[in-house]
């Protein structure tokens, strides 16, 4: 078991979430956040915190963030150190998502992160520009058709 706590600017959060569901069905313990231009370091954090409260349950927890460098990142990596049971992952889009969501997590920290770059590193190989000859080539072999 695992809890999931998406953490974006803006709506991004709810849609991607609602994606998820849509592919996957119910997926449990996962909650949207999202920040405006109006939330501070602080109320971002209070936010983590109150998200992570609901999930009642002592499972570890991914935290996924949109933009690596971005308010949701920094807020987010001031939680960790009160949180040791916490991944911290940036980056959001479907592709890394689906995977997480499908992921199982234990109690073992060093097997959950050789778990979680692995699904980092699947997630990456999801991201190709289709106009290039060669990844649709690749494409197509791997699908028969385009």
């Amino acid at each position: 078991m695992k809890n999931i706590i998406l953490l974006t600017h803006g709506e991004f959060s709810k849609g991607i979430a609602q994606s998820c569901r849509f592919i996957l069905g119910d997926v449990p313990n996962l909650t949207a956040l999202s920040i405006t231009l109006d939330e501070s370091v602080a109320q971002t954090k209070a936010m983590i915190e109150d998200a992570w409260k609901t999930f009642d349950n002592s499972a570890p927890t991914i935290l996924i963030t949109d933009i690596p460098g971005g308010s949701t990142t920094q807020s987010a990596i001031g939680i960790l150190a009160e949180h040791p049971d916490f991944y911290l992952i940036s980056g959001l889009c479907l592709g890394l998502l689906l995977p997480l969501a499908m992921l199982e997590l234990t109690d073992d920290r060093e097997e959950n992160l050789a778990a979680i770059r692995t699904v980092l590193e699947e997630a990456r190989d999801t991201l190709v520009l289709v106009n290039d000859v060669e990844a649709a080539d690749a494409l197509q072999d791997e699908e028969g058709e385009l």
